[in-house]
């Protein structure tokens, strides 16, 4: 159905502001969901997991900008000092919080983190040192076999806040 023109012109004004308002939802509601399917291009200092990485190419220390590590070791367990900083609830302030847990490389059609940590204990973090209990979280790997990076987002990762760790030794 077309409106039709009034004899003073108005129907063609509603017409062409009813298109207006048209087009403008509907860029509108294009605009907000396309941001939340897929960036569209890596972020700075983000890269791809290297092919053909095993467990054993990532042990070693990792240090970020703030001194923050990471200490992978070849039978599967890890330290950290100064990291998590993102934990809810944790008592003291991060960079005095220590953690040990296990740690494994997962499958690389994994949607999971590529490097997946499970920490059993986290200084300041509950009741974990007595009464156990997990906290999970991982890591993305770049870089080379040979000289792997660790990093992680801050944040959502749209804002492309990355924390990068760097091997020590």
């Amino acid at each position: 159905m077309q409106l039709q023109d009034s004899p003073d012109g108005a129907g063609g004004n509603m017409n062409r502001r009813l298109g207006g308002l048209a087009g403008a939802l509907v860029l509108a509601a294009v605009s907000t969901t396309a941001g939340c399917f897929a960036r569209y291009s890596p972020c700075p200092g983000e890269g791809h997991r290297p092919d053909g990485l095993v467990g054993r190419d990532l042990a070693g220390t990792y240090r970020d900008a703030a001194e923050r590590s990471v200490t992978l070791k070849g039978d599967g367990t890890f330290t950290t000092a100064g990291w998590p900083t993102d934990l809810e609830g944790a008592k003291g302030p991060p960079e005095q919080r220590d953690g040990s847990g296990t740690w494994e490389l997962t499958s690389a059609d994994s949607a999971a983190y590529p490097l997946s940590l499970t920490f059993h204990t986290i200084s300041d973090y509950g009741n974990s040192r007595e009464e156990g209990g997990y906290y999970g979280t991982g890591l993305y790997v770049d870089g080379s076999r040979q000289a792997p990076r660790l990093y992680e987002y801050r944040g959502d990762p749209d804002l492309c806040d990355v924390n990068r760790f760097e091997r020590a030794n």
